[in-house]
């Protein structure tokens, strides 16, 4: 299986059509639960949050596994976390709160906790963390990632792969150290891709891992 899917690095001449973003924002929603499905009338507001920023804004640091041109797994990266934040929220954050606020979202509850997430009435995953903690991933752990796989795809190195890519071309531009957060489940493969784990934080009855990768 593994030999028949190729890596491909994104951008707007990569995928002028659209169509390998669209696949992404779609498996974002196959996998937004902790590898599991979240309701389809949910996929919109998911995509917008989770992937829109990095096609918008880092078109180029997000990567694709593809299996005869079909998107099997996705990873969206960023090398510099405070900046790309700063930006996100003026060209993707502000907009978006503006959708919802006006019901375009109406309906969907995660829609109304990121509002409030952004309004500093709840806390993110980010800043359920110890502010020691986040000054380490800041300093030490710059850049971070979120990866996708297909259900049918997975243990059978798509992951790895994508991982590889994206740590090689970090390599190549001297980036310290990448971050993550997850629940348990993938614990273990970031753990044999030689992350560490620098802290639990408990969100919503969940623990979640602060995973770090020095570079």
């Amino acid at each position: 299986m593994v030999e028949s899917i190729s890596i491909k690095r994104l951008s707007g001449d990569t995928d002028p059509s659209g169509s390998h973003w669209a696949a992404v924002r779609e498996l974002c929603g196959r996998t937004a639960n902790d590898g599991a499905a979240i309701a389809a009338e949910r996929w919109p507001l998911f995509g917008e949050i989770w992937i829109e920023p990095y096609r918008k804004l880092l078109p180029d640091w997000t990567y694709v596994a593809l299996v005869e041109d079909r998107v099997v797994g996705y990873l969206t990266g960023c090398p510099d976390t405070a900046g790309f934040v700063h930006r996100q929220f003026v060209r993707c954050t502000l907009p978006l709160l503006r959708h919802i606020v006006f019901g375009r979202f109406r309906g969907d509850s995660y829609g109304k906790r990121f509002v409030r997430q952004q309004l500093g009435l709840e806390k993110s995953v980010a800043r359920r963390f110890p502010r020691p903690v986040r000054r380490q991933i800041a300093t030490a752990f710059p850049a971070h990632l979120h990866m996708n796989v297909d259900a049918d795809y997975r243990h059978g190195g798509v992951g790895t792969r994508l991982m590889m890519q994206y740590v090689d071309d970090l390599r190549r531009v001297q980036i310290p150290g990448v971050h993550l957060f997850c629940g348990g489940v993938p614990v273990p493969f970031y753990t044999r891709m030689g992350y560490c784990e620098l802290s639990v934080a408990p969100v919503r009855g969940h623990n979640v891992h602060a995973m770090g990768l020095r570079l």
